[in-house]
């Protein structure tokens, strides 16, 4: 019996230490909400797939709020027709595919003590 307590003990202590790891982890989390290019059709640019651009941005805040940092995902471009009708059906050819929501980390954090270099 005291084997099975300290057993369940055990995995008490893990699963509050993974919940609160966890839990750490969404405070440290960005989560950039998509822009839509609203007036791009008017400028005839769209994705491969016809739908309108967007882009995911945190605007600066305190002393850097006139400051910003871009990030454009790469991966390739297509060359013909047919890798230009496969890359539409993937989120770099369709906003409709592509993350409502993009975690900002690493060099997109807006946390100093994860991001020390371009933290500003």
């Amino acid at each position: 019996m005291k084997m099975m307590e300290t057993s369940l003990n055990v995995t008490v202590a893990v699963v509050v230490a993974l919940l609160m790891l966890t839990c750490h982890g969404q405070e440290q989390r960005l989560l950039v909400p998509m822009t839509l290019v609203r007036n791009a059709s008017a400028l005839h640019a769209f994705c491969l797939d016809g739908s309108l651009p967007a882009y995911h941005i945190h605007r600066g805040f305190g002393a850097g709020k006139n400051n910003w940092l871009l990030q454009f995902e790469g991966g390739g471009w297509c060359n013909s027709l047919q890798s230009c009708l496969e890359r539409a059906k993937t989120r770099r050819g369709s906003t409709s595919l592509m993350s409502k929501y993009e975690v900002f980390s690493g060099i997109l954090s807006n946390n100093a003590s994860l991001n020390p270099g371009m933290y500003k």
